[in-house]
């Protein structure tokens, strides 16, 4: 796997792109979310519009618990299904958003106001969104991990609502202006379009990570230079499992500090079934379908997340298929390990 990984094509986004396709305003208003999705209405960005955005969209709200049971494309079905919006007109609380409601409305851009992305950290939503077609977030702000999983999916984020209109006419738009300010890996990240291209880039020494205080600490320069520090026991695992050359295979300094940041070698590896699906999805689709994983040996599989789904699952979401849907996920996990030759750890039967 590595030496096709090694040998791959891989490059760089475009400096500048141009987006075609509609704004969402995720707003408090189901009235005006409603005449966005279903009639084709395109709002013009102002105070007041603004004013009316929703603040903390958690990502239960932008892919419900039970949505991701779906763990390939199909997720593209289904973003904001779990939006609350406020009727205006009673007070009540609205779920306006329907299946592929964003899809076919022909969005590539999302707009929000405070804390977009809050709760769970779940792959799942920025994966829906990219899968309906929105490639550009936009909020006041965006939470850290939600903001890195758009990151390394390719779904450009930032808080320039200066942007939003500059995507309706059309312009081109500098990818720096998605990089700014952002530390020296995330905006890799961005500009190789994901964290698994960036990587495959990393393989090939075609891109740069920081060099940690040890790595910039060389005793021949100075007299003042730190050749080793006190240290945690997990500093020690970090400062031994460190990344130093990707491209070589190297890992190992002799000492960590507090702000250092990279890469780092792992002994064991895990996945439930919640998340392996995905996981072996984005494997063979961005490795091969036909690859085998590196040292499959320090892999293990469980089954424990839903084992007892069908206690519990209500009999509404058992008419809508979702009992089924979901376990596939079992059905999926248990087949890639099997192909893969990983340890699955799970029921016993019988």
């Amino acid at each position: 796997m590595i030496e096709d990984l090694l040998s791959r094509t891989i490059e760089k986004r475009p400096t500048t792109m141009r987006f075609e396709g509609r704004t969402l305003y995720l707003l408090d208003d189901t009235a005006l979310l409603e005449a966005q999705l279903y009639e084709g209405r395109d709002l013009e960005l102002t105070d007041d519009l603004k004013s009316a955005l929703r603040d903390q969209i958690s990502t239960d709200e932008i892919t419900p618990a039970y949505i991701c049971f779906f763990y390939d494309e199909t997720l593209g079905d289904f973003p904001y299904l779990g939006l609350r919006t406020t009727n205006q007109a009673t007070g009540e609380t609205d779920y306006p958003v329907e299946r592929n409601a964003v899809r076919d409305g022909g969005f590539v851009c999302s707009v929000a106001g405070k804390r977009r992305g809050k709760g769970s950290s779940r792959e799942a939503s920025p994966y829906a969104e990219l899968h309906a077609g929105i490639k550009v977030v936009v909020a006041e702000s965006i939470e850290r991990i939600y903001n890195e999983n758009c990151q390394n999916l390719g779904v450009l984020t930032t808080n320039d609502f200066g942007i939003i209109k500059r995507i309706a006419n059309g312009e081109e738009i500098s990818l720096s202006e998605f990089t700014e300010g952002k530390d020296e890996i995330a905006r890799q990240i961005i500009e190789y379009g994901g964290l698994f291209e960036f990587n495959v880039a990393r393989l090939q020494g075609k891109v740069s990570v920081p060099r940690t205080a040890a790595q910039s600490n060389n005793p021949a320069d100075s007299t003042e230079a730190v050749t080793s520090r006190p240290m945690t026991l997990a500093e020690k695992i970090f400062a031994r499992h460190l990344v130093t050359d990707a491209a070589a295979g190297e890992a190992g300094v002799s000492w960590v500090q507090p702000g250092d940041a990279g890469f780092f070698r792992t002994d064991i590896r895990f996945s439930h079934e919640y998340v392996t699906p995905m996981a072996s999805i984005f494997f063979e689709e961005k490795v091969g379908p036909d690859s085998k994983v590196v040292d499959r040996e320090s892999i293990l599989f469980f089954r424990d997340h839903l084992t007892f789904l069908d206690k519990v699952m209500s009999q509404e979401r058992i008419e809508q298929g979702l009992l089924e849907v979901a376990n596939e996920l079992e059905v999926k996990q248990r087949t890639f390990a099997q192909k893969q030759g990983v340890k699955l750890y799970g029921e016993q039967t019988g």
